[in-house]
């Protein structure tokens, strides 16, 4: 060994310390950064903020979304983890929400496990088709009212449901669908054949009754009331029947006018039976009422303007129960 090479050793062997720091400073922040959510300049504590990205985006897309949303301070060392676990083609896009307390490695995981959002939808009781559709693209899952959105009439089952933001409009309708069978098995169809009445017909009734209805406890009353209308071959005279025919509101006032208007095929206070099809989408309780209706022999009700009826058996007692709630105005009612 020449003299002076254990000097010279040790001269590069600083050297190569001194180079080696900036890179094993960077990457041990880095790593501090992926593993310690903190660990971030200047770091404040932030709501959480949803973030939405389109399904089949390049993770590189969703690296930049990310940091320019502020959810990871990093595209690079996101897009390095991915790479290392190799996840880089098989994150999945969609609705997450992310706090600033979120580690990178935290939301790499999230984003490859498909931790998404889910959004909550509740479609009322009685909602018409074109309510429904217009609450989906109120809440950002339709870009438009769908003009023949009066086609699923009655089997978009009034629910509370929890969608993904990207999800395909088909997939959220053919999901109400799906729980209206639910609510609607084979028995039921057992039960409505001995009615002597098809699936579609006691959709239909019970969308009347669930438009006439406030409680469910008169429900089986007044499905009752339709029925034995029914059987007698008398008009139904619903008042939701001709609002609908005529695209009016539940709440709006009938006038002379819609009451004769022969025109208005939903109309039955002119035209016998049922009418075309369903005017809302009713609710399990609406169902049932139709499908086991109160065993009672009335034949009218009125709004007594409290949110319950006064039921009849005949036409006498009916018109003294109009002039003595409906005195002074207000709803009409069957056999009104």
């Amino acid at each position: 060994m020449r003299p002076g090479t254990p000097r010279r050793h040790a001269v590069l062997a600083g050297a190569f310390l001194v180079l080696s720091f900036p890179v094993l400073t960077i990457g041990g922040t880095s790593l501090y950064m992926a593993f310690h959510p903190k660990a971030r300049f200047g770091f404040t504590e932030q709501p959480p903020r949803t973030v939405e990205i389109p399904a089949r985006t390049p993770a590189r897309e969703v690296a930049v979304r990310l940091q320019t949303d502020g959810v990871i301070p990093n595209q690079w060392l996101f897009l390095a983890l991915a790479a290392l676990r190799g996840t880089t083609d098989a994150l999945k896009a969609g609705g997450d929400q992310f706090t600033t307390d979120r580690g990178v490695l935290d939301v790499l995981t999230a984003m490859e496990e498909g931790r998404v959002v889910l959004h909550r939808v509740t479609v009322p009781e009685g909602a018409t088709a074109r309510e429904v559709a217009a609450l989906l693209q109120q809440e950002g899952f339709a870009s438009r009212v769908d003009p023949e959105a009066t086609m699923l009439e009655g089997y978009l089952f009034p629910d509370t449901y929890y969608f993904t933001k990207g999800l395909r409009e088909e997939t959220i309708i053919e999901k109400m669908v799906a729980r209206f069978f639910r609510a609607f098995p084979l028995e039921e169809e057992i039960r409505a054949r001995r009615l002597r009445l098809t699936r579609y017909e006691i959709v239909t009734l019970a969308s009347i009754v669930e438009r006439e209805a406030i409680s469910n406890e008169e429900k089986p009353i007044i499905a009752a009331v339709f029925h034995n209308r029914l059987k007698r071959r008398m008009l139904l005279q619903a008042d939701p029947t001709v609002l609908y025919g005529r695209g009016k509101p539940i709440s709006s006032r009938i006038t002379h006018a819609d009451l004769r208007s022969s025109r208005n095929v939903y109309n039955t206070y002119v035209h016998p039976g049922l009418p075309p099809g369903p005017i809302s989408n009713p609710g399990e309780a609406s169902l049932r009422a139709v499908l086991y209706p109160a065993d009672v022999g009335y034949l009218y009700f009125v709004s007594k303007n409290d949110g319950t009826h006064h039921f009849s058996k005949s036409f006498a007692e009916h018109d003294r129960a109009v002039r003595r709630y409906q005195l002074g105005g207000g709803r009409r009612a069957a056999g009104g």
